[in-house]
């Protein structure tokens, strides 16, 4: 206490002092190192971002739109599969690549957007990984069509707002709990009995054509593979709770110097007390008290909520953005079609005792009180501009931000077979294989369906890149209307008479497939019901 006091004393005294010289006399008793240090590490941040702005310059992207067939009967596991697959480009720089070169993990974009109605899925990655994305999706999808596209935001990335013509409302996704709980899987959506899926992604794209002209409405996810390994120390606390186990957190640096110093004091306690009968005060060991738990004790809704967490935790780990914009033009823009419903169709994925999804509080494009005008316009300008760019990192908080490759085939995948939405993007035709002696340049032609290159002037080649339209009919270029079959004709001449034509006819010989519809009775005769209404086709234009 003795050394305390004057220290206390000194203190008082400065509180009547100017603060100025208050702050110098810190400032001159050592509080310099810690500005300095503070200073440097601002200094530093800034020129990392630089070099990783550098690093991601070097990426060159394509965006890719996949079209499945009609009669698809593959289920949301497959794209499971494929969401397994980009694990594979997932990269482990050291400390010199990371914190010198600037280097960056690698994302995947994988969007669903609906332009004036016409729903097409798309997948923006590196032209590095374009062939990895391309072998996961034919190896699960072998008569999908892959075509290379103009990218859709290009003529809305320079948007303002508020603006004259559009009007836009956007917001990033966030998970209601935290990560280890899942959100509800495609699994949940089976029939028990018969295993037929119920397409969670049927009622977001019956929604999604509905949109007429003037009107958009994106949805990205982007995924980012994460580290392979433990998922983190919430994840365990979470596990261990609900066992009903004893969580033990990390020790930090100060907590094994207590380790150290305890265990010393215990073994000289213990020898003290063997020699001599002497025991150190306050160092009796403590017994570890043994609690009787049984999982038979936990409720059945206890027990299916835990094992879908350690379901969860067993797969990759991928770190995601969930955005969502609905851009219009003012006259036909309409909160209830663009924003309630697809929300409402985001939110069967919801489940009260694991996750769900909620509008992010700093994305979402709705402000309050004061200033809402000025607020809501750099709102929007910023969600587009991350929109626009993938960005994986800006927006709300990433901490919390991780899903597993089943949760991600929940949310993106091709909708199946008995989903019969119109102006979903489908293939019309099965895709054929290209001969084995084809040469390598012809092969890979053939297999991406490119035409062959064009030589410019400059000796050159390039090829062009399709763009996304909403007026579509693609099938008008390759159906050939013949012409309908004439009539023979019979000459006539005067003073002869008119000659019939005489066709060969071959002998038919009975059938009994024949008889037995000849004897069944017409479906007119017994009242056949009328025939389920078929959806219109894809190619079919707006009205």
């Amino acid at each position: 206490m003795s050394g305390i006091g004057p220290f206390v004393q000194q203190l008082a005294e400065m509180a009547n002092q100017n603060p100025l010289y208050v702050g110098w006399y810190f400032f001159s008793h050592g509080l310099w190192i810690i500005v300095v240090i503070i200073f440097a590490k601002a200094l530093y941040d800034l020129w990392l971002d630089g070099r990783q702005g550098k690093f991601y310059g070097k990426w060159k992207f394509v965006l890719l739109a996949i079209d499945v067939p009609k009669n698809n009967i593959q289920t949301p596991r497959a794209v499971e599969s494929i969401f397994a697959a980009v694990m594979g480009a997932q990269k482990n720089p050291n400390l010199v690549d990371q914190y010198w070169e600037g280097a960056l993990q690698e994302s995947f974009s994988f969007e669903i957007v609906s332009l004036e109605g016409y729903v097409q899925f798309l997948i923006r990655c590196t032209t590095g990984s374009r062939d990895l994305i391309e072998a996961a999706i034919y190896a699960q999808y072998p008569d999908a069509e892959i075509t290379e596209v103009e990218d859709y935001t290009k003529d809305f990335a320079k948007l303002t707002f508020p603006n004259p013509e559009y009007n836009l409302w956007g917001t990033e996704f966030v998970l209601v709990k935290d990560y280890p709980f899942p959100i509800r899987s495609y699994n949940e959506y089976e029939h028990t009995l018969s295993g037929e899926l119920l397409d969670p992604m049927a009622g977001l794209m019956e929604i999604m054509t509905r949109f007429g002209p003037g009107e958009q409405l994106w949805l990205q996810l982007v995924v980012t593979p994460m580290k392979p390994g433990p998922w983190g120390d919430a994840a365990e606390k979470i596990v261990k709770k609900m066992s009903g186990q004893t969580y033990e957190p990390p020790k930090t640096f100060s907590d094994q110097i207590g380790g150290i110093a305890d265990v010393f004091t215990n073994n000289l306690d213990l020898v003290l007390n063997e020699t001599i009968g002497w025991s150190l005060g306050g160092a009796e060991a403590k017994k570890d008290e043994k609690k009787d738990w049984n999982l038979q004790k936990l409720t059945p809704g206890e027990k299916n909520v835990l094992e879908k967490i350690q379901n969860k935790l067993s797969k990759h780990r991928f770190r995601f953005k969930f955005r969502m914009i609905y851009l219009g033009k003012n006259e036909v823009f309409n909160k209830g079609r663009g924003i309630s419903a697809v929300i409402g169709a985001i939110q069967q994925y919801n489940s009260s005792d694991c996750n769900g999804f909620k509008p992010g509080k700093r994305t979402k494009t709705s402000v309050d009180y004061f200033m809402t005008a000025k607020r809501l316009a750099e709102r929007q300008r910023k969600i587009l501009r991350q929109y626009v760019s993938r960005t994986n990192f800006y927006g709300e908080d990433v901490g919390n931000h991780l899903m597993c490759q089943e949760e991600l085939a929940t949310l993106w995948h091709f909708p199946v077979m008995s989903v019969k939405a119109a102006t979903v993007e489908k293939t019309e035709s099965k895709r054929a294989a290209p001969p084995a002696r084809l040469p390598y340049q012809q092969r890979i032609r053939a297999e991406k369906k490119e035409p062959a290159p064009a030589e410019t002037a400059a000796g050159e080649s390039f090829q062009s890149v399709a763009p996304i339209s909403p007026a579509l009919p693609r099938l008008e270029e390759s159906v050939d209307y013949a012409e309908p079959a004439q009539p023979p004709i019979i000459e006539k001449t005067a003073g002869k008479k008119e000659e019939t034509p005489v066709k060969k006819v071959a002998p038919k010989l009975p059938s009994v497939a024949a008889s037995s519809q000849e004897e069944k009775p017409s479906n007119t005769d017994i009242g056949e019901p009328a025939r389920k209404k078929a959806a219109p086709p894809s190619n079919l234009p707006f009205v």
